[in-house]
């Protein structure tokens, strides 16, 4: 395994722990800084020597003036005539001291007194001298003679010349002249003689003040304009990296967030907006690029999430339906199976009713004509009673495949519950039930066989689960165009559960309901009330409580809309 180098190198450090902006924006501080600093220091410096230059030639002017005005003191050597005229000079404040010195370096005059510089008068005479004009000495960058003698300020030294005029002869006249006499062409050749040196002392303390209150004043400015220059220049680095910034903020909310939701409005636009600005920009064009880019991977995302989702759904509806189909084919089978017990059942007892009396009327050739007449009639009510086993169980199945038609004719509904409720009759006088009916002779348009059909289920399931001495109601009531019809007893009732499960074909509430009420049945009356009232345009609803009775309610139109086709032959006589 290679050993990982563990040299630590600032540029990598920079790459890896500050972002292209933080970088960038540091390289601007340090270059503004940098070039804040160089410009500054170069006014500094260029000031400064403006200021010494400045200095150095108000110096010599002063200095060459001296020796003009001075002449006449070092030619007479007149100590008091030289500071008097010396004392005016004084009063400049760059001025420190002035003295006037022989060719050779010695004081003729020195002010003020107490200025002992003799070594640096002799270098400066000396170096006058030699230069035959004004000399400036400063730090010893004139005379390597004069390194630990001459102090920070300046040493100005000019010449007192002496004009002398003399004809083609050697010799010399009115050696008094006026020192502002100028040489005429008639007195013949000028010659200048040295009489003396001024040695002028300037203090370089007020430019030194004057520098640093520059260099403090050129500090501040290149402050100010370098925080000026440095918001300038992140401003437009911001502006400029904006198309990038935005870039990474989409790609980071892409990546993180997911692709599945949506990013902002505000974003988007902007992304659009910027990447319009300047098609020649090339951060501009990855902006724009990138954001079509991330358009069409949402697209293609949202498409691939509406695929998956519909998947999912109509995996879901299927599993439903096939969960639901699974159930009603279980259902189906269990009602089924209990059809097949119950009309083993209920098939059996009628015919073994039938065969039983027949067989004793054809054995017994002692059986009375009462005897005759008794057992005819349980053979026909045998009969009668397979018969409307059979015919409810061929009402359902037409009514299931959507063949059944309803044949509608003028009828009175009192007369149809009065033939209705003959059938039970004989089971309510058994059970000594009571009866009341409360019905108009009310002129109505119906299918009548259909509706006693109906009825007879109903006063049957009445009866049925009704106890003896109980109870039961019918009441026809008038309202508009329809006619409501109530079925009401004082039976055994049912939960909503149970109401529920009596609704399905085939099905019976529970076993023990059939025990206490000695009832038995098909399981179909119920269901085939629900399609014969929806098949007339009507609508039936029950009204149960456990232990205290039901009530059941058909609403029928009183002169319904007839359907223009009718098929006889599907039609079914019932008894």
């Amino acid at each position: 395994m290679k050993r990982r180098d563990q040299t630590w190198a600032p540029g990598r450090w920079l790459a890896d722990n500050l972002s292209l902006t933080q970088r960038a924006i540091g390289f601007l501080v340090l270059l503004v800084l940098s070039v804040g600093g160089l410009l500054a220091a170069a006014f500094v410096v260029t000031s400064s020597r403006v200021f010494t230059d400045d200095l150095e030639q108000r110096g010599q002017a002063t200095a060459t003036g001296i020796a003009k005005n001075v002449k006449l003191g070092v030619l007479v050597r007149d100590r008091l005539l030289l500071e008097q005229t010396l004392r005016p000079y004084l009063q400049d404040p760059d001025v420190s001291y002035i003295s006037i010195l022989d060719p050779s370096g010695q004081v003729i005059a020195s002010l003020p007194e107490t200025v002992k510089e003799q070594e640096i008068d002799a270098i400066v005479a000396s170096t006058v001298q030699q230069a035959r004009g004004s000399v400036v000495l400063q730090h010893a960058e004139n005379s390597a003679e004069a390194t630990d003698i001459l102090g920070a300020g300046m040493h100005i030294g000019a010449p007192i010349w002496r004009d002398l005029l003399a004809n083609d002869s050697d010799d010399l006249f009115d050696e008094d002249l006026m020192v502002d006499a100028e040489p005429t062409e008639t007195a013949g050749t000028t010659h200048q003689e040295l009489i003396g040196v001024v040695h002028l002392g300037v203090t370089t303390e007020r430019v030194h003040g004057s520098i640093n209150d520059l260099i403090k004043q050129a500090s501040l400015y290149a402050g100010v304009l370098a925080l000026l220059g440095l918001v300038v220049a992140a401003w437009l680095l911001k502006r400029w990296l904006k198309p990038l910034q935005m870039v990474t903020s989409l790609a980071r909310r892409a990546r993180f967030g997911g692709l599945q939701k949506e990013l902002d409005d505000e974003i988007t636009r902007a992304l659009l907006k910027n990447s319009e600005r300047n098609s020649h920009d090339e951060l501009r064009i990855l902006q724009s690029a990138f954001a079509d880019m991330i358009h069409e991977l949402r697209l293609h995302y949202k498409l691939q999430e509406e695929q998956k989702e519909r998947l999912e759904q109509m995996v879901v509806e299927r599993t439903m339906e096939l969960t639901h189909a699974k159930e009603e084919a279980e259902a189906a089978s269990i009602a089924k199976s209990r059809f097949l017990a119950s009309m083993s059942h209920e098939l059996r007892t009628p015919l073994n009713a039938v065969i039983g009396f027949s067989e004793m009327l054809q054995r017994d050739m002692t059986v009375t004509p009462e005897q005759t007449k008794e057992y005819l009639g349980y053979i026909c009510d045998s009969g009668k009673h397979l018969l409307d086993i059979i015919n409810d169980i061929l009402d359902l199945s037409k009514l299931e495949a959507g063949r059944f038609e309803l044949q509608f004719n003028d009828a009175y509904l009192d007369k149809i519950v009065q033939e209705a409720v003959s059938f039970s009759q004989p089971l309510m006088d058994r059970k000594n039930q009571k009866l009341q009916i409360n019905v108009p002779p009310l002129e109505i348009t119906t299918d009548p066989r259909i509706l006693k059909q109906v009825i007879i289920n109903l006063v049957s399931n009445a009866v049925k689960f009704t106890p003896a001495e109980g109870s039961i109601s019918i009441e026809a009531t008038e309202l508009g165009d329809q006619f409501e019809l109530k079925v009401a007893d004082t039976g055994i009732g049912m939960s909503d559960q149970e109401i529920e499960l009596a609704m399905q074909p085939f099905a019976q509430v529970s076993e023990q309901m059939y025990v206490q009420t000695e009832g038995e049945g098909t399981g179909l009356g119920l269901p085939l009330v629900e399609h014969f009232m929806l098949l007339m345009k009507g609508g039936m609803r029950i009204e149960s409580e456990k232990g205290k009775g039901t009530t059941v309610t058909l609403t029928v139109p009183i002169h319904p809309v007839q359907p223009d086709v009718h098929h006889p032959e599907e039609d079914f006589d019932y008894i």
